[in-house]
């Protein structure tokens, strides 16, 4: 589990319920490496998050830049430059919605929700075609 030192997220990416580190930090808990992009959870003093876990090529020391947003979120008191025990866990399919769900970033969160309503309607649309198909079968 590697030591990070908090800085704070570029402003660009404030909002985005992410996390940038340099990849050779950026390993899960067996060691192996985190692909760019990924949904990991975030462990820091016995919390966690969901975070998307993004590149940083500006530092290649062991740091992990987080907005304000993320920080309040963890309900911790993470201040820049404090050093922190990290550890990364990717998750399934079901985290990464879960992340969108509760994203900061409305784009994402809407996006998630819009998805959820036509996967709901098709399985509404999935029974009804299955009844009416029945139904004339059985004729």
């Amino acid at each position: 589990m590697p030591i990070l030192t908090v800085k704070q997220l570029n402003k660009e990416d404030v909002y985005t319920d992410s996390a940038r580190i340099n990849e050779k930090y950026r390993i899960d808990e067996n060691g192996t490496e985190i692909p760019e992009g990924r949904v990991c959870k975030v462990y820091v003093a016995g919390r966690s998050k969901l975070l998307s876990l993004r590149g940083d090529q500006q530092s290649s020391t062991p740091t992990i830049s987080l907005d304000d947003v993320t920080r309040g979120k963890w309900g911790l008191r993470l201040q820049e430059s404090q050093e922190a025990e990290f550890r990364f866990r990717k998750v399934s399919w079901f985290g990464q919605f879960l992340w969108a769900w509760r994203a900061a970033n409305p784009a994402y969160r809407i996006t998630a929700r819009i998805g959820l309503v036509s996967v709901i309607l098709g399985v509404a649309g999935l029974i009804l075609g299955a009844i009416g198909l029945f139904t004339a079968l059985k004729r």
